[in-house]
């Protein structure tokens, strides 16, 4: 995701955040310091209401990463490859490669999420039973909104709204009871449009009638949740239209060799010199001992003044891993849809870390001009 830097791995999977997590992070923190806890606890210290509002707000995206890790693991014991997960201002995102394999593997990919939360939520209810931290403490208010929070997460994700894990349960119970995955997609995606514009209503109505700052907020996620649904739904007609040509066709088949990189102690003078005007590249990618480091594109540039192309280095502007990347095992459907989704020029083929090939529009003109 284009805007996030990597943050650690946990069990091989890169964590990463993207910078939209921070104004996340503020709203959390002064909701929670400016309203929340003063009204439930109105002797606490000024400064208290702050830093149990920030550690609240971090309990809380940590318990999304935890969430998230459950996805991953359980998609890497079902053999399938994570490039990643990625903490952004809505939540947390993992980036599984390819098509599941089964509708099973979705539904236990897709399940295990909510499931995850809501054990949070109970290990959160058990701590407040058992009285950790005493009556009207700071560990009290936030053990309280992290049993709170994590239940709503996991109840929220169990909603049949397509992308939310609900949406992705519902897509695999019709994958299952129909054994056509572009049907299920198909229904899928449009109840998950209809539910955001379900939550794009109540945002509004909340902002008129109650509280504006929570409405925006339904509103903005259910725009996101609509928006993702759309562009599964268009993604999902293109591979139907072109399947009967692209079945058991691999990126391999497809991919063209790897473009030369450029290491990331190079300049974007020398970048655009050497890398892009002779070869009429409009990206190229950045590598750091033999491994890639990034991406640079002709948009990653239109921040930097031409005046200053000679002494800014291509690793100040490179869009970092976890990078829209497919395996050379991936069927080639899998980087149509990235590239359609994405509206990109052409998608990195990575086997771990090492750049074996891309694959570009001009690629794929042959596959699709045969159906």
């Amino acid at each position: 995701m284009k805007g996030a830097f990597r943050l650690t791995t946990v069990a091989g999977v890169d964590i990463s955040v993207h910078f939209t997590w921070l104004f996340a992070f503020a709203l959390i923190t002064w909701t929670l310091a400016s309203n929340w806890f003063p009204s439930d606890y109105p002797h606490w210290a000024a400064y208290t209401y702050w830093v149990a509002a920030m550690l609240a707000a971090l309990l809380l995206f940590a318990s999304v990463l935890v969430h998230e890790l459950a996805h991953s693991l359980v998609a890497i014991a079902r053999g399938h490859k994570v490039r990643g997960i990625t903490l952004f201002i809505f939540g947390g995102v993992s980036n599984i490669g390819g098509e599941t394999r089964s509708a099973r593997d979705e539904f236990l990919i897709a399940f295990v999420g909510p499931m995850s939360s809501l054990a949070l939520s109970l290990v959160g209810y058990m701590a407040l039973r058992a009285g950790v931290g005493g009556e009207d403490s700071p560990v009290e208010g936030i053990l309280i909104y992290f049993t709170l929070a994590n239940l709503l997460v996991g109840l929220f994700n169990l909603l049949p709204g397509f992308p939310l894990d609900g949406g992705r349960v519902l897509r695999s119970i019709i994958w299952a009871a129909t054994g056509s995955t572009s049907r299920a997609t198909a229904i899928a995606s449009m109840v998950g449009i209809g539910f955001g514009w379900l939550l794009v209503s109540g945002g509004v109505y909340i902002a008129i009638t109650d509280d504006v700052v929570s409405g925006l907020w339904m509103g903005f996620i259910g725009w996101y949740l609509k928006d993702s649904a759309a562009a599964v739904r268009r993604s999902g007609r293109r591979s139907v239209r072109s399947r009967g040509t692209l079945d058991g066709v691999l990126v391999s088949e497809v991919m063209s060799p790897p473009a030369r990189p450029a290491e990331q102690g190079t300049s974007i003078a020398k970048l655009v010199d050497d890398y892009m005007i002779p070869f009429h590249r409009r990206s190229v990618p950045v590598v750091m001992g033999g491994r890639i480091a990034g991406v640079v594109t002709l948009q990653d540039l239109e921040g930097v003044h031409r005046d200053l192309w000679k002494e800014t280095l291509v690793s100040a502007v490179m869009t970092r891993p976890p990078l829209l990347s497919v395996h050379p095992d991936d069927p080639i459907s899998e980087a149509i849809g990235l590239i359609a989704t994405h509206q990109i020029d052409e998608i990195l083929v990575l086997d771990m870390d090492d750049l074996v090939g891309v694959v570009n529009r001009s690629d794929l003109v042959p596959y699709l001009h045969m159906n």
